[in-house]
């Protein structure tokens, strides 16, 4: 009888494999992709009471930059407690909510930054601890975004574009099971390191894909403060996919706005047949006063990346002759008129480094000795 018994649990065991592989399924979007997206992860777990979990709150703002968060969730305050929230290593440095309402199962996180913002690829908003408390099966998602498409009254995101437009148009719920036990599952873009090594994996297609090196991940905009670390057996049990490699570096077209990763000085990009050329914007006031750029264009690089574009510090205004070399010190500076072609020539400067700039630009550098 006992033999039989085992031989029924392996032939039930081997059926789920075949018919629904060795994760579920992942959970389902809720509105679409077009802009930005929330989703938590663990997107589906399976806990016993008593077990204590994390799931984390991750934003991609799909290129655009994002400068405030509305994360508001219900949770199944029957089988669940949330414990905790924590926004230690939240990409967004400002908190305006925070809040659990244990009655009816309702937390609110709400958080901002400064201009420029951030762009997100799978950036952290926050991590919520709960505990589960009882044993429960859910048909459907059991922790949930209230989420309401083009409302900005309910979970959303919101652009640094001067008027705080809400442009989240879909979210990733999630489902907990309590009692069964099984493997937990993460959604596409989750970065998952074991806790007995320090590779990182990025997943994708229920698949487990190696950043090799430090300059790939950043490249790619993915966020350290994103890893999840998790037990060896979760990443164990998702089978290799190809590297992560600097192909998916984004493109830094002519005009193209670049800081280094981490930085908050802004350059602009020009090319001169082979030579690459990038100019500082001085400060958030002269940014603005180009009506063609954008702070949703900035594109965060690898300082290695950065530093490919030689610095010009050569100028001169529209429809002015003179060029000047400037000399920045943070948001001013001083401006330097080169007076001959004698003292270009003499100082060793490359014609080909000088930028066309706007008034305002100009004005913001004082005017310094001559070049002679």
């Amino acid at each position: 009888m006992i033999i039989r018994k085992y031989i029924l649990t392996i032939t039930l065991i081997i059926i789920t494999f075949l018919f629904f592989g060795v994760f579920s399924a992942k959970a389902a979007l809720i509105g679409n992709t077009n802009q930005a997206t929330l989703t938590i992860s663990p997107q589906t777990g399976n806990y016993n009471t008593n077990d204590e979990f994390t799931a984390s709150i991750f934003l991609n703002t799909n290129g655009q930059n994002a400068n405030a968060v509305a994360a508001y969730l219900n949770y199944d305050k029957t089988h669940f407690q949330a414990i905790s929230i924590d926004v230690t290593v939240s990409v967004f440095t400002i908190e305006f909510e925070n809040s659990i309402d244990s009655t009816n199962g309702i937390i609110k996180i709400g958080r901002s930054i400064p201009t420029p913002g951030v762009i997100a690829n799978n950036g952290l908003v926050a991590k919520i601890n709960f505990k589960a408390i009882s044993d429960v099966s859910p048909a459907s998602d059991n922790l949930t975004f209230n989420f309401t498409s083009g409302s900005a009254l309910y979970s959303n995101v919101f652009k640094d574009d001067g008027l705080g437009s809400p442009f989240l148009s879909g979210v990733y719920n999630a489902k907990y099971t309590v009692g069964t036990g099984g493997p937990v599952t993460y959604g596409d873009s989750s970065l998952l390191r074991a806790s007995n090594s320090d590779k990182v994996y990025l997943i994708e297609n229920n698949q487990k894909r190696w950043i090799p090196t430090g300059e790939i991940f950043t490249v790619n905009g993915y966020s350290w403060s994103s890893i999840i670390v998790v037990d060896p057996s979760v990443l164990a049990g998702y089978p290799d996919g190809p590297n992560v490699t600097a192909g998916m570096t984004v493109s830094i077209p002519e005009g193209g706005l670049i800081r280094a990763a981490g930085d908050i000085d802004v350059y602009i990009v020009k090319y001169m047949g082979t030579k690459k050329f990038k100019r500082l914007i001085l400060s958030p006031s002269v940014f603005n006063s180009y009506q063609h750029l954008h702070w949703s264009d900035i594109k965060d690089i690898e300082k290695s990346v950065l530093d490919s574009f030689a610095t010009s510090d050569l100028v001169r205004a529209v429809s002015d002759p003179k060029v000047y070399q400037l000399f920045p010190s943070g948001d001013t500076g001083e401006r330097r008129w080169i007076t001959t072609t004698a003292a270009f020539i003499r100082m060793g400067f490359d014609w080909d480094a000088i930028y066309e700039i706007n008034q305002v630009d100009k004005d913001s550098y004082i005017e310094g000795a001559a070049i002679e």
